[in-house]
């Protein structure tokens, strides 16, 4: 059914995504500690959805998905910043995290519009993305730089 095709569907984006950044980095420890942050990224907002009783609809699911493609875009950032330049490792941190920083705020201000003027449809998009992103600006964004930093030093 639809849920099979949705997991079949993920499953095929992860392993393209980890041949994507283990081509560009060609490092296996960093490749799956990305995807392990996206994953767990994934539980996040699966656990916090379920805590607050939201029940995940299509729009919701799709807001899932937007989140994990922004987490992965700002953790190649991270790796980025961790791998360019001459600045010490915490110094190109967090010039990574004032970039992740702006693009939270300006997609938390986007959506935040889209919750209160969509009646239903958009709403579960709204919600599961702003969890998602905030839930990555918290907690999943800090990890992972941490366990990139551990890995550099």
């Amino acid at each position: 059914g639809i849920i099979t095709s949705i997991l079949l569907t993920g499953a095929a984006a992860f392993v393209a995504v980890f041949a994507v950044v283990f081509l560009r980095y060609r490092n296996l420890k960093t490749s799956i500690l990305l995807l392990f942050t996206s994953v767990s990224e994934i539980i996040l907002i699966v656990g916090i959805a379920s805590f607050i009783g939201w029940n995940l609809d299509l729009p919701s699911i799709a807001g899932i998905l937007a989140t994990i493609g922004t987490g992965i875009d700002q953790q190649i950032i991270i790796l980025d910043e961790a791998v360019e330049g001459t600045l010490s490792i915490r110094q190109k941190l967090k010039r990574a995290f004032a970039i992740i920083l702006g693009a939270y705020f300006t997609g938390v201000v986007a959506l935040i519009p889209l919750y209160w003027a969509a009646a239903g449809f958009f709403k579960g998009f709204a919600i599961t993305t702003i969890i998602g992103i905030t839930s990555g600006i918290l907690v999943t964004r800090p990890v992972f730089s941490d366990m990139i930093r551990l890995t550099k030093e």
